[in-house]
């Protein structure tokens, strides 16, 4: 309530307040006024200038006036009397704004009024005992006070510009206080008391000799406007200070993200109002206005609204990394621009402060246009173009690609990225040998099978797994190669009657090149798999010595696949981008095909962020020598960066307990569980617990997702999901229990002997 009734009295004050800009001097003893200068956002623009002798205000002496007498400045007037050069005087009216024009002037702060407290009240509708949350909504109001009541300063009323000093200075008060309440269930703490005692002090100081010189005695605390400046500089560059010591402290374990987040929103929001506008005030030289400075703050309730209602911080480094590239790229062009600007203005302003002004307002700009050439890029340029995204579309091939079990699995996946990206026809897998005379693709005529074979056995000796060959209908992709046989894919012509273009042929060899390392060990696999599967067909059920075999087997084959990948695959993208660099840096070209290799550019090092995450997931590294509970602690951080649960662990001391292949499979098996929690059961919590009871490990694991029922449960058998968790339990001789339900989510309770 306390809010809204000073919103709406700093709201009638700018309303119903015209600005009138006007600076006078006593004259001489007659009690005239000369008027010193005219501001260039008031009334007195239009009707009054320097020189000018202001005679009678309101229709009084100008000595009466509290605002002439408190400030030297005339506002809150009806009416000016000013003696013209002829020696008669003029009775100006000052008129006030349509109510409309008015309000137009204060949308920013009015809007963030509104929404802010919409904020408060959602926040105290859903968070009403969370003390960190009654905070929060306490700076929010603040904040937003503190931008209105900026407003009201120039109309010089004493208990507006209170109310502002009070709000302005509040401000950075209550973030420590929020993130004192809010670290606390971290325990961890922000600032201490003493420095809070100390702050207050500085604010009740301050409020004091503020009011006596408002209300009272102009002549008192000249050196306000300095100490309200620094009273807010300190505990703001305290918390700076606090931040950066914080996330120093944090930087390795899972709160990093937290405060590196929290002291990137405090810089952006602190810093244009500190650096741009309140430093450079104390030399008469504000870089900003305070308009444009106050608008910063607003960004801070807004990241800190996000903090405390979602439980999920977005990848802070992925926009920081990316932020920081393009506001180095827009440096140089932002002073040329400056430069530039500044040539044709003939006029760089007092000591060049036009010049800094125009150069941040180009480099904002910049910035701001590349980060939305960025988002053109991933969510337009496709449709515009018809071009590839290629980051998304390596992305989504990668995570399915690393999950495939056999070779008809692989297919289907190369299939359905090529379906999701490309308006093609159709496409075919064969075999292809030395004597074949046709290939066997049922869509062709006999004439085109035969063609193809025969161009494809001219060729045999010079293809390589990788290799893209243009026919005379569609194209074709060498998968893989045995001795004299081919194993290929055949892409049908696009539905759209137009060839296949560099970017799309470059995609399709990358592809094909990345599945013939995959099927190369599949096949592999799939050899020593049939073998097994003929023994075990001899007995009622596998002995676990069986599948622990089969299960080595299989991360034998994924570390080796992820070594080829490393060693093949990525060291190719990494040379093609060394290349593709050094042409951008040494060949002349023009500025389309510049930005064209750019883009390029930037595509090859999403590929090879891929391959290298890729990587990561068949052959977890450091695994052994990080023991499992880091490895498991690390895992649950980047799982919960890329979906929207929030994983609870707790575990006793394990580690040196298990051994290697227990260890691995508990990785796998948390790996899997969580691939399910995403996929599969929409998740917001996970709940893992593991503890030693006599010999035997208790892994338990909960979710608050979706559940399913028992024919959806059935089918998951098929693939490597629970049915694979409990063949590996079964491996070591464990048991496995596990229990869901449409809308209650998943329970499941793992139990193994140890083997040191």
């Amino acid at each position: 309530m306390i809010y809204i009734v000073i919103v709406i009295y700093d709201i009638v004050l700018l309303v119903g307040t015209p600005l009138v800009h006007i600076e006078v001097e006593e004259e001489d003893v007659t009690g005239n006024y000369k008027v010193i200068s005219v501001g260039d956002e008031g009334w007195g623009q239009a009707y009054m200038k320097p020189g000018d002798i202001v005679t009678a205000i309101d229709g009084a002496s100008p000595v009466s006036n509290f605002t002439v007498q408190h400030y030297g400045k005339i506002e809150r007037a009806d009416s000016i009397t000013k003696l013209g050069t002829d020696g008669n005087e003029q009775l100006l009216t000052i008129q006030k704004l349509p109510l409309h024009v008015s309000l137009l002037s204060i949308i920013g702060p009015l809007s963030a009024s509104i929404l802010f407290l919409f904020f408060v009240l959602v926040m105290g509708r859903y968070r009403m005992k969370d003390s960190s949350a009654f905070l929060l909504a306490l700076f929010f109001l603040f904040t937003v006070l503190a931008y209105l009541g900026g407003y009201t300063t120039d109309r010089y009323e004493p208990f507006g510009r209170l109310f502002f000093y009070v709000s302005f200075l509040m401000v950075p008060i209550l973030f420590i206080h929020f993130m004192n309440s809010y670290l606390r269930k971290f325990e961890e703490c922000f600032v201490s008391k003493p420095w809070l005692v100390f702050f207050y002090i500085c604010i009740v100081f301050h409020i004091v000799m503020r009011s006596i010189r408002e209300l009272v005695d102009v002549e008192f605390y000249a050196y306000g406007s300095i100490l309200l400046i620094l009273f807010f500089a300190i505990p703001n560059i305290l918390i700076v200070a606090k931040l950066i010591q914080q996330y120093r402290k944090h930087r390795l374990d899972h709160l990093r993200s937290l405060f590196k987040l929290t002291l990137i929103a405090h810089t952006l929001a602190f810093f244009p109002f500190v650096c741009l506008y309140s430093l450079p005030s104390l030399f008469d030289y504000p870089i900003v206005s305070n308009d444009v400075a106050a608008a910063f703050l607003l960004t801070l309730p807004i990241i800190y609204l996000y903090m405390l209602m979602t439980r999920m911080l977005f990848d802070v480094d992925f926009i920081v990394n990316r932020f920081i590239y393009h506001a180095l790229l827009a440096i140089v062009p932002s002073a040329l621009m400056a430069i530039l600007g500044m040539w044709v203005a003939r006029s760089g302003g007092q000591n060049g402060i036009e010049g800094i002004r125009m150069f941040l307002l180009f480099y904002f700009l910049l910035v701001i246009t590349l980060f939305v050439k960025e988002s053109m890029d991933r969510r337009v340029k496709n449709k515009l173009n018809g071009r590839l995204d290629i980051s998304d579309s390596f992305e989504r091939f990668s995570h399915k690609v690393s999950r495939v079990m056999k070779c008809s699995d692989l297919e289907k996946v190369l299939e359905q990225e090529i379906n999701s990206s490309l308006p093609v026809l159709d496409m075919a897998f064969f075999d292809l040998d030395i004597h074949q005379t046709e290939v066997m693709i049922d869509k062709l005529r006999m004439t085109e099978r035969a063609e193809m074979a025969s161009v494809l056995r001219k060729k045999m000796n010079l293809l390589a797994p990788g290799s893209l060959l243009t026919m005379s209908r569609g194209i074709c992709l060498v998968i893989g190669k045995r001795q004299d046989s081919l194993y290929i894919l055949w892409v049908d012509d696009k539905a759209n009657h137009t060839r296949f273009n560099p970017d799309e042929r470059n995609w399709l060899s990358t592809l094909a090149n990345y599945s013939a390392i995959v099927y190369e060990n599949l096949y592999l696999i799939e050899e020593i798999i049939v073998d097994l599967e003929t023994e075990i067909q001899k007995h009622s059920h596998a002995p676990s010595w069986v599948l622990r075999l089969i299960f080595n087997l299989s991360e034998n084959e994924r570390r080796r696949l992820a070594s080829d990948l490393h060693d093949s695959a990525l060291q190719d993208q990494i040379i093609w981008l060394r290349r593709l660099e050094t042409t951008i840096i040494d060949e002349k070209m023009s500025d389309g095909l510049r930005a064209e290799l750019e883009q390029i550019r930037e595509g090859l090092l999403d590929v090879i962020h891929q391959i290298r995450e890729t990587c990561n997931e068949l052959r977890p590294p450091l695994l052994m020598e990080m023991g499992l509970t880091q490895a498991l602690e690390q895992l649950f951080v980047e799982a919960q960066t890329r979906t929207d649960y929030v994983v609870n662990f707790s575990t006793e001391s394990i580690d040196g307990l298990l051994g290697d292949e227990q260890t691995l499979a508990i990785y796998r098996i948390t790996q899997e569980l969580l691939r399910n929690a995403a996929k599969h059961a929409r998740a917001s919590r996970v709940e893992i617990a593991i503890r030693l009871e006599e010999g035997i490990l208790h892994y338990t694991y909960s979710d608050n997702g979706v559940g399913m029922e028992w024919s959806v449960a059935e089918d998951s058998f098929s693939h490597m999901g629970i049915s694979g968790i409990k063949e590996r339990v079964r491996s070591f001789e464990g048991s496995f229990d596990w229990h869901s339900q449409l809308g209650k989510g998943l329970f499941a309770v793992i139990r193994l002997p140890i083997r040191s």
